[in-house]
Order: structure tokens, then C-alpha cells, then sequence
């Protein structure tokens, strides 16, 4: 196969890892620069530094805070040219959307926190009336490594905070605290199963368990339930391959997100489980579906 990784930058970790599991199965991968692109409505309809996009075989779109639209749009075409993705376009766009991906679960009756978009400091008071008792976090709608993610312990503090946020005319979302002290679970998962797992815990005086942030992890073996939880959230937002943050509340285990474009650095270490390479046999899936949808219309 030839694989293409559609990516801001090719030196990342995760990128790297990908380009070496692919080669030892025996696959080339093509790491590629989204801002290198051009995206035309007749053919060629890729082009890459100006020439036409060469054959590839399937693709990975690892889609980050920078540059979506244009990442995005680079799937969605590929998509379109019948060329098989790690995970469908939509599914990872939805993902990207915090407070989408909540309302999903929320209306599939999986456990999420409280949460609520808020653009308007006049709705301030009531939202945080409504999530009360304080604190709450403020996370940015479109994030990941716990950028911008704050804790507001009193409604002067949530003010000041959002007050910021709105003079950036960014979009931030309200979450009620599940307290847990600072430790929570990723479940990473691949085709409807679960592959490893490991339990993060925040570093003295922050409350985000993020590895990016300075947490710390180890490698864990997941509940039944849990187990059950991180393969619905997949589910219910269409995505093949993911990251699920679980956390243990009071009144049980709470999602608290999906990231549907996760590093491999932390899990990889933590568990030495080779997810990169399973990544690449999920590819090998696709390609073999594709060939066995061909054979049935043939016959047709």
C-alpha cells in the first residue's frame, strides 16, 4: 500500500511512528504537508507542491487545532476519489467539536459532565447557577493537550476568565468539575476493540491530566464498563480509531472527551503496545473491503 498522512507537520511523533510501522509491514507512507496543497474542482483534483497528488492506496488525516478547514477539505476530496481513510471526515470533524461530541453521547445516554456553550457574558450568571455548585472548567471548543483549559473556583473568577475569552472572540465552553483528583483514563480504541489503556494523574496544582501538560501515566487494565463505555462513544460518533478520557465521578464513570486524532507518544510508552502498527493494519481492512465491495458489484 501507499499511505498517505495528511499532516501539519511530519515531524511529530505520532507521524514519525506511523512512517516507521508502516514500513515494517511493508507499506510506503507519504508524509504530507497540509499547507502544501491546492484543491481543484476538476482533475486533477489534488495537487501537492503543484504537481498532481501521486496514486495512494488510503490515507491517514491527522487533523489538529491549525488549519481544518483546509485539512478537512483535503480528506473529504480524497474521500470523494474513492481513496479508503483511517477514519471517515465527518466523524473526525464532529470529534473536533467538543460540545457536539457531548450533545451526541448525551442524547445516546452515555455519562458526560454538565456542559454549556456560552458566547454571551449576560448568560454567564445563569449558566453557572445551573452547573453549580462551583467550580467549573472553561475549555475551548476546539482543543486538545489541555490547551486553554481553566478552573474557575468562584463566579468573579469565571467572569474574569470569560471576559478574556470573548475579547479573543473565541468559543469556550462551560463544564461542570468531576472531581477526581486529577486522574483519569485514556482508552485508546481500533476498530471496535479496545488496545490499550493508561491512567494519567496531573501533576501538583493542576487539575488536567494531560502527559503534554506534565501528568504522568501508567499502563492500566480497563473495567468491563469502562471497556463498554469507550466502544459506544466510538460508536455513536462514527469513528473506527480513537482516544476516550474516562474519569471516575462520585456517581460513577463520566466521558469526558473523544479525540478522534490521538498521539501515539504517551500510549505507546506507557503500555508498549504498537498502535501505530495496528493503525496500519485497519488500513489493510479498508483496502480489503474496498476490493470485496468491487467483486460484489462486478457481479451484479
Amino acid at each position: 500500500m501507499r499511505i498517505a498522512v495528511i499532516t501539519i507537520n511530519s515531524e511529530l511523533h505520532t507521524c514519525q511512528r506511523i512512517l516507521k510501522a508502516g514500513d515494517s509491514l511493508g507499506h510506503e507512507v507519504l508524509l504530507l504537508d497540509v499547507l502544501r496543497f491546492s484543491i481543484h474542482t476538476s482533475e486533477p483534483f489534488l495537487r501537492y507542491r503543484g504537481e498532481p497528488l501521486p496514486h495512494v492506496s488510503c490515507g491517514i488525516l491527522r487533523l489538529g487545532t491549525q488549519f481544518q478547514g483546509l485539512a478537512i477539505a483535503i480528506g473529504k476530496t480524497l474521500q470523494s476519489m474513492s481513496v479508503p481513510l483511517l477514519d471517515n471526515v465527518v466523524a473526525l470533524e464532529t470529534a473536533r467539536d467538543k460540545f457536539e461530541t457531548l450533545q451526541i453521547l448525551s442524547k445516546s445516554g452515555l455519562p458526560v459532565p454538565e456542559t454549556e456553550l456560552v458566547r454571551d457574558l449576560d448568560q454567564l450568571a445563569a449558566s453557572l447557577q445551573r452547573l453549580s455548585p462551583l467550580p467549573v472548567v472553561i475549555k475551548p471548543l476546539h482543543g486538545s493537550q489541555g490547551q486553554g483549559a481553566i478552573l474557575a473556583e468562584s463566579e468573579m473568577a469565571a467572569v474574569s476568565m470569560m471576559q478574556s475569552v470573548l475579547f479573543q472572540s473565541r468559543e469556550f465552553v462551560l463544564q461542570k468539575y468531576i472531581p477526581c483528583q486529577g486522574i483519569d483514563t485514556r482508552v485508546m480504541v481500533v476498530d471496535g476493540q479496545v488496545v490499550a489503556a493508561m491512567q494519567r494523574e496531573a501533576p501538583p496544582g493542576d487539575f488536567r491530566s494531560n502527559l503534554a501538560r506534565g501528568g504522568t501515566s501508567r499502563a492500566v487494565e480497563v473495567s468491563e464498563g469502562m471497556s463498554e463505555l469507550a466502544l459506544r462513544a466510538t460508536q455513536e460518533l462514527g469513528l473506527n480509531c480513537a482516544g476516550v478520557d474516562i474519569v471516575e465521578g462520585q456517581e460513577g464513570l463520566v466521558i469526558l472527551e473523544v479525540n478522534g486524532s490521538p498521539g501515539l507518544s504517551g500510549i505507546e510508552q506507557a503500555t508498549g503496545v504498537d498502535v501505530a502498527s495496528l493503525w496500519i493494519s485497519a488500513l489493510e481492512s479498508r483496502i480489503e473491503e474496498q476490493k470485496d465491495k468491487k467483486k460484489s458489484w462486478d457481479h451484479v
